[in-house]
């Protein structure tokens, strides 16, 4: 994945997971307060200034993840609780408070960009990726010749077919092949 070098004071947005839920990506605008040099991967260490994602998920998320919040690999949860918030921007405004040191997390450079747009096209591909993966397992499991429960299929051209008739009309709005999707599944 190629990714920008950014530095210290620039305002970035990134997708900020966590070793605990990896396939769980919070989008956010940040800025960098202190950088880690690494040819391959640089390291940011970011103040959350805004979540573009609603309170509700974030509650159901967030709170009981554990983050990188220095270079040398701390994870833990941010010390905060889930109910003192009912809004995002509730939220925000306490992670800037004059002790935000406390709430500043660890960003891989390959999770950030400088851009809404940019950081909208890279969560829309790595989302992409993440629910194409549970669809190939849902496919296998699915289709299991042992399997003869609700949800069991008695092939993959079945799945195929029930998959076509679900997704298709997201797939022609996109102009997105849904044969060759589902080739990709194999």
């Amino acid at each position: 994945m190629k990714h920008r070098i950014f530095n210290k004071g620039d305002k970035i947005h990134g997708l900020l997971s966590s070793q605990t839920k990896p396939d769980i990506l919070f989008p956010i605008k940040g800025i960098i307060m202190d950088t880690k040099w690494d040819p391959v991967n640089p390291k940011y260490k970011v103040k959350i200034l805004k979540f573009y994602d609603s309170i509700y998920f974030i509650k159901k998320h967030f709170f009981e993840m554990n983050f990188s919040r220095s270079f040398n690999t701390q994870l833990g949860p941010l010390p905060l609780k889930k109910d003192d918030y009912s809004s995002a921007g509730a939220l925000e405004k306490r992670l800037n408070d004059k002790d935000a040191e406390r709430f500043y997390v660890i960003l891989d450079s390959v999770m950030c960009v400088k851009t809404k747009p940019e950081l909208l096209d890279l969560y829309e591909r790595i989302h992409f990726y993440l629910i194409s993966k549970r669809f190939k397992e849902i496919r296998e499991l699915s289709t299991r010749s042992f399997f003869k429960g609700p949800l069991s299929l008695d092939g993959i051209k079945e799945f195929d077919v029930r998959f076509k008739r679900f997704w298709s009309d997201k797939f022609e709005r996109h102009n997105f092949d849904i044969n060759k999707y589902l080739d990709t599944l194999s």
